[in-house]
């Protein structure tokens, strides 16, 4: 990860929308989407008190549109909750979500973990023109990853600070 002050609130994950399509009750499951282009998902769950600690079996509820832009409010196409390891690393594959509107392509997240304050957030892709137009703008850098091309699967590596 990037080296960071330790101040406080400096690592410190921000808060955004949860927007209209949050479901509870999301299936526990690594594999979040397989119809549209494959994306693997990285990351650690920190302590944002010191920038430093992992957070052990940390909750991610995961959700997204499908690939045709469109969010599953019946079932739970999209959607699945992802569990940190003891060393707070996470992963799950979906799909690139596309843009719609003039939304940017997004994953949303709810992170919860015992004694933690939940978080509600929201993670963005560099280069996605769309993210002007959006309050996106002002998403802070660390939630607007860059993307790897593997050789069958892009990776995006997401840190989430508590």
């Amino acid at each position: 990860g990037i080296a960071r002050d330790a101040s406080k609130d400096n690592c410190k994950t921000q808060k955004d929308a949860e927007g209209p399509f949050y479901k509870s009750a999301a299936p526990p499951r690594t594999v979040i989407e397989k119809e549209g282009t494959p994306l693997l998902i990285v990351g650690k769950i920190y302590r944002a008190d010191d920038c430093l600690t992992p957070v052990p079996n940390a909750e991610l509820d995961v959700w997204h549109c499908d690939n045709n832009g469109e969010y599953d409010m019946q079932g739970f196409k999209c959607r699945g909750v992802v569990k940190s390891d003891a060393q707070g690393n996470y992963r799950f594959t979906t799909i690139f979500p596309p843009t719609y509107g003039n939304r940017p392509r997004h994953i949303h997240f709810k992170i919860r973990a015992q004694g933690l304050r939940e978080l509600t957030t929201q993670l963005y892709f560099n280069g996605d023109p769309n993210i002007q137009n959006d309050f996106a703008r002002n998403a802070e850098r660390n939630r607007v990853i860059a993307i790897q091309s593997l050789k069958d699967m892009n990776k995006g590596t997401f840190d989430i600070y508590l």
